[in-house]
This record gives C-alpha cells, sequence and structure tokens, in this order.
C-alpha cells in the first residue's frame, strides 16, 4: 500500500516500511527531525506548524493526483484535524476518529461525558478568565489542580494546596490558557497507574497497566514501570473501570492510553487518549510481554483487522521500567557533555539509554516533559527490581555544563 502518514510516532512509521508499505510523510516543521528527511520516506513535506489545513490537503491532492494513496494514517492528536482534512479531500480513508479525539482532548468535555453516564469522576468547573479561574478554585475547594483545557505532557499543570500558591500557579499556567479555558478539579490523593489498550471495534483489550511515577509539584513523569505492581483485586478494579470508560467515550479500531489515579474510593481518571502512550511506555510493554504495540498500531491504522495478532491471554514473562534524568537549572548554563553513557550502556538489564538534550543546548528549568534530558530502560524479575536497576544506571549519568557570559555591546 502508498500510505500518507501525517505527523510523528516514527516507530509506526518504521513498522509499516516494515511491513511493506511505501510511506509518504507529512510533518509540521516544528515535530521535523533530521532524519525525516534522509530517512526511507518516499516523500517528504514539512509545513509551518500555523499552515491551516487547507494547504496539506491541497499539497496532498496534487501528491495523490500522480501517485494514488490507498491511505492516510497518524499516531499522534496534533494532526488529527489535518488528517480528516486530507482524508476528506482525497476520498481516502483513515481510521482517525477526529470526533473522538475532540470529547478527549477537551478536559472539561472528558469529565462531562463521565458524568452523563455516571462513572466516578471528581468535581470540576470550566473557567476563563483570571475573576472566573479564582471563583472556581474557591468553589472546588483546596487542594485542588489548575490546568488548561488541552495540553499534554503536564504542560501548564499545577497543584493549589495553600492561597498562597495560587499565584504561581496561574503563572505556569499561563495568561494565554487562563483566558481561553482553565480546568479546576479536586486533587485526586492516590497512586497513579495508566491503561494500554487496543480496542477492535466494538471491543477492548487491555495489554498492560503501567505504575507512573510523578513530581509532586510540577507533575512532569519521572519513571514508568511494566507490570505496575497491583494485586489481583486493584488490577481487575482498574481495568474494569477503563472498559467502561472506553465504552461511553466510543473508542474504537484505535488504542488508547488512559491515566487513572487509584484512590481510596476507587479508580478516578485523569486523562485519556486515543493514541499509544508515550516516555517508551509502548517498549516497556514489549520487553514485559513481547506484545509489539506499535507494530499492531500500524497495521490497525491502514485497516488491518489486528485482532488475530493479539495472544488470547497476554503474559508479562518479566518486569521492564523507565526512569528519566531531568537537571534543572538557569538557562545560561550550556550542555558540554554527558559522561558514563557508554558504561551505562554495558550494564547488565539496561535495554536502552537515550539523551534527549544535545550538546549546546540551554540547560532547561524543568517544568514538563519536554524539558527532561536522558531516560534509561532496564529490565528485572519484578517491577521493584526494574525500576531500582533503571534508577541506579541513570544516576551513573554525568551532565556536564559551563556557564556562558552574557553578551555586552
Amino acid at each position: 500500500m502508498r500510505v500518507l502518514v501525517i505527523g510523528t510516532n516514527r516507530m509506526c512509521h518504521e513498522r509499516l516500511r516494515e511491513q511493506g508499505h511505501e510511506t509518504v510523510l507529512f510533518v509540521p516543521r516544528g515535530r521535523a527531525r533530521r532524519e525525516d528527511a534522509v530517512g526511507r520516506h518516499q516523500q517528504v513535506v514539512i509545513l509551518d506548524d500555523e499552515e491551516p489545513e487547507s494547504t496539506w490537503a491541497d499539497i496532498a491532492e496534487i501528491l495523490h493526483r500522480k501517485v494514488p494513496f490507498d491511505a492516510v494514517a497518524a499516531y499522534n492528536e496534533h494532526t488529527y484535524p489535518i488528517v480528516r482534512a486530507v482524508s476528506e479531500r482525497l476520498g481516502v480513508p483513515t481510521t482517525v476518529d477526529v470526533d473522538l479525539f475532540h470529547r478527549v482532548l477537551d478536559k472539561a468535555r472528558m469529565r462531562e461525558v463521565l458524568d452523563e453516564h455516571a462513572l466516578p469522576s471528581c468535581r470540576f468547573t470550566l473557567a476563563r478568565g483570571r475573576r472566573a479561574v479564582l471563583e472556581a478554585i474557591g468553589g472546588i475547594g483546596l487542594p485542588c489542580i489548575v490546568k488548561p483545557v488541552d495540553t499534554e505532557a503536564s504542560i501548564g499543570v499545577a497543584r493549589v494546596d495553600t492561597e498562597a500558591d495560587i499565584e504561581a500557579a496561574l503563572r505556569r499556567v499561563g495568561p494565554y490558557h487562563v483566558e481561553r479555558g482553565v480546568v479546576v478539579e479536586e486533587f485526586l490523593d492516590g497512586t497513579e497507574y495508566s491503561v494500554e489498550a487496543l480496542s477492535t471495534g466494538g471491543g477492548h483489550h487491555i495489554v498492560a497497566v503501567t505504575r507512573k511515577f510523578t513530581d509532586d509539584r510540577t507533575f512532569v513523569s519521572r519513571g514508568h514501570v511494566v507490570p505496575a505492581p497491583l494485586t489481583p483485586g486493584e488490577h481487575a478494579e482498574v481495568t474494569a473501570y477503563v472498559t467502561r470508560v472506553l465504552d461511553a467515550f466510543g473508542f474504537h479500531d484505535c488504542p488508547s492510553h488512559t491515566e487513572v489515579m487509584l484512590t481510596s474510593r476507587g479508580p478516578r481518571i485523569i486523562e485519556m487518549h486515543n493514541r499509544v502512550a508515550g516516555d517508551a511506555i509502548m517498549d516497556l510493554v514489549r520487553l514485559s510481554t513481547g506484545v509489539d504495540m506499535y507494530d499492531l498500531v500500524a497495521r490497525q491504522s491502514i485497516g488491518e483487522d489486528v485482532l488475530p495478532l493479539l495472544p488470547p491471554v497476554i503474559t508479562h514473562h518479566r518486569s521492564a521500567a523507565a526512569w528519566y534524568v531531568a537537571p534543572s537549572g538557569p538557562s545560561d548554563h550550556v550542555l558540554l557533555e554527558v559522561r558514563g553513557v557508554e558504561e551505562v550502556r554495558a550494564l547488565p538489564h539496561v535495554e536502552a539509554v537515550t539523551l534527549l538534550k544535545d550538546a549546546g543546548t540551554p540547560q532547561p528549568t524543568v517544568r514538563h516533559n519536554f524539558d527532561r534530558s536522558g531516560r534509561v530502560l532496564a529490565t528485572g524479575d519484578s517491577p521493584g527490581q526494574a525500576v531500582g536497576r533503571a534508577r541506579e544506571a541513570i544516576a551513573r549519568l554525568r551532565f556536564v555544563y559551563a556557564w556562558t557570559a552574557p553578551e555586552t555591546d
């Protein structure tokens, strides 16, 4: 098949090519990488992030007239509206459900759907403008969470424990989002997990449950482990709840990544996505179970029935963990080098070492997931052992910075 791939998740792109399909890549400039242009795509189109959907459709139509596309595929939400415009213009099928995307992206709408289906959720208020946000915080009560209505990677999410935290929280959210729309939610206290699933037709197949480790203040992800160390009863409770949620939202023929907090009152949803998890969680699932979700999702995205490829019973043969390093500092510190990378890669049970910042990059003040600097994947006989090995390994990396003096006239 000739597949027009729009957006990122390059692991799925690679799987399509491994399956023998020809790929053409459309990618916004802000998401493009050098390897996209020099890789194995038949053609690559890069446009500015702000280009309207009609421009993408215009270019796709020109290419389609020369050599027709058989499918339009995408694996990350930031391009889903472009996918719809292109698919409709060309009359070429896609499995992307943009209406479902909008139901889950909008965090206020998500809460409304949960309430409509009498699914346990949390108290929330959608507010626009500073005064409305302050009133919403007063109405929900402290502690609470304040977050933009439709961002990702923990961008702009803030916790408010006391009145003294409010101004800092609003600065973290940012004036643009305060005016555009902020969700104020009651704080959910418990342990955080995510459920990785694949919906085929109207059925939902739980592939794995992930234990998530996040920073208490910034909510930046620090690590993950598969399988989550849950009792059989807890596992059944979490997966049954998520299955009901997927039914309520109408998930079909797509993957899902659903984040939940297991509270003393039971599981409560944090947010959800009609895509696979990021943060190398799919790599952890493969290392633990042998199930390659990237392969299954790539096949599903072009209309293939993947149900026969799913094991009837998914078994965890070992545990796999990811742990991140996120040195935070002033922006006039510039990364010179990272020491110890090869030594860490050579450690037993270390599966991968990934550096997320290049030499010459300013040291970030860590506010969201994109500010992290490195990641290690490790395996073990238990979740605790895998996490311990990943944390021990990443502690051996040394990030060396240099101070740069400000320029003067």
